[in-house]
Formats: C-alpha cells, sequence, structure tokens
C-alpha cells in the first residue's frame, strides 16, 4: 500500500517474519470500520488488510489492526485461540432490552431484531476495546512516531463510540452493562491522551462506574498476549455476557 510511515510498514514487516505470509491490501467503501484485517488461513498466500479509501493517512488504522494479529503470533500454536459466539447473546440481551418495560406493539415487534444489533455490537466491543486498550498502549509507547495520527484516530473512535448514546427504538436503548466497554475505553482514552472530556457522557449514561471497573482490570492483568484470554473473559463476568461466547482452537 502506497504512502505509508516507515514505522507502519516495520509493524508489517513483523508480521511477515512471524507468520511467513505478507499482507496484502484491499480497499473496500462498504466498509463501516477503517481497517480490517483477514488472517492467512486454509493455505491461503496473504493476510488480506482490506480498508476503507480515504484522504486521512491511514498509519493508526494499519498498525492498529496488525497489533492483533501480531500478538496472537506472539503466542505458542497451543495458545493461540478465536473468540465465537455461542448464540444465547440475543436472547439475552432481549431481556437486558425489556426488563420492566410497558412496551407498545411496535417496540414490541422491534425488540428481537434491536437485541440482535445489541449483542453484535457488544460482542465485537467486549474483545476488540478489552485488547484494543493493549495495542493502543503499545503504540503509544514503542512507536512515538505515530503519536499524532493515534491522537487522532482515538478522537474520531471516541465520536462514533457517542453515537451509540443516541441508538434506541422508542423506549428501547442499549443496555447500561453492555456500555461498560467503551465507557472504559473512554476513560483510557483521557488517560493515555491526556485529556478529561471523553468518559463526561458515559458518566451521564450511567455507565462510567463500570467502565472504571473494567479499566482496573486491565491494568492489574499482565499486559502480555498470554493473557488476552483472561482480561476478556474478567471482563466479561463483570458485564454479565459470561457464556455468550467461547473460545476455539485456532486453526491456520
Amino acid at each position: 500500500m502506497k504512502n505509508l510511515r516507515p514505522e507502519t510498514l516495520g509493524i508489517l514487516k513483523q508480521i511477515e517474519t512471524l507468520s511467513g505470509r505478507p499482507v496484502e491490501f484491499k480497499p473496500d467503501a462498504s466498509l463501516t470500520l477503517r481497517a480490517t484485517l483477514q488472517l492467512a488461513r486454509n493455505g491461503a498466500p496473504a493476510h488480506v488488510l482490506r480498508y476503507r479509501p480515504a484522504n486521512e493517512p491511514l498509519d493508526y488504522w494499519v498498525a492498529y489492526q496488525a497489533g492483533y494479529l501480531l500478538r496472537l503470533l506472539e503466542l505458542p500454536p497451543s495458545e493461540r485461540f478465536d473468540f465465537a459466539g455461542t448464540g444465547s447473546a440475543p436472547a439475552q440481551v432481549e431481556e437486558l432490552l425489556t426488563a420492566g418495560l410497558k412496551l407498545t406493539d411496535a417496540e414490541r415487534s422491534a425488540a428481537p431484531r434491536f437485541a440482535e444489533a445489541a449483542a453484535h455490537w457488544a460482542m465485537m466491543n467486549l474483545r476488540s476495546f478489552a485488547i484494543g486498550m493493549r495495542i493502543d498502549q503499545w503504540l503509544a509507547e514503542r512507536h512515538p512516531d505515530l503519536h499524532l495520527l493515534q491522537r487522532h484516530g482515538m478522537d474520531a473512535l471516541q465520536q462514533e463510540n457517542l453515537q451509540l448514546l443516541s441508538q434506541r427504538v422508542g423506549k428501547l436503548a442499549i443496555p447500561v452493562p453492555l456500555l461498560g466497554p467503551v465507557a472504559a475505553y473512554a476513560l483510557f482514552a483521557d488517560r493515555l491522551l491526556g485529556k478529561t472530556t471523553y468518559a463526561i457522557p458515559f458518566r451521564a449514561a450511567g455507565a462510567l462506574d463500570l467502565g472504571a471497573e473494567l479499566l482496573s482490570i486491565v491494568d492489574k492483568l499482565p499486559a502480555d498476549a498470554e493473557h488476552d484470554r483472561a482480561l476478556v473473559d474478567t471482563w466479561a463476568s463483570a458485564i454479565g455476557m459470561t457464556g455468550w461466547y467461547t473460545w476455539i482452537p485456532y486453526k491456520p
């Protein structure tokens, strides 16, 4: 991919060295994320990083996605696992959504689809923000040349997370416990970037105490990749998401 900084290219070179396969880039205007990295499996010759075309530099988003794969590759093969849903999350979320509410017929009809979307979002955030904090800390400490782009990227992510607070259908809204990971990330971003404003909306939403609890778990557990599963599991327990997912041995 053209125009990536030497620092970013060096991170990608680490992936190639550890995995024995290069990273290919494919633009994808349909992506909701800035970038996503598909691992090379079943004999595929390369990892594929799909990215949303944009005028701004993509180095932070590329480096951030690469961080997930680097952490996986740091582990011995027997300790590598995929994160997969068990199928129980939508029903659990629907219970949380509707508990104690007197719903209209329209709201009752909308509840299953709203719950499914909220469950998908919650499952993605559980893993991505818990481990993502480790990646952001690593980028801040080990790759200072990307610091300004990291600040801009983290700010953009905070603005996207704020939109979740207004997602609702009538009286249906994302249950407060499921906002814990984004509240934790807001506290983390405030701390890492020396700000104080990112966490404020999550206090008003009632999610900041849980966010602080989740951030304290990050601080207490060792930061190496060996503890990533324990970090996600401990977060899940604190949020009430235990049993919503399982760990499946990784197959290259």
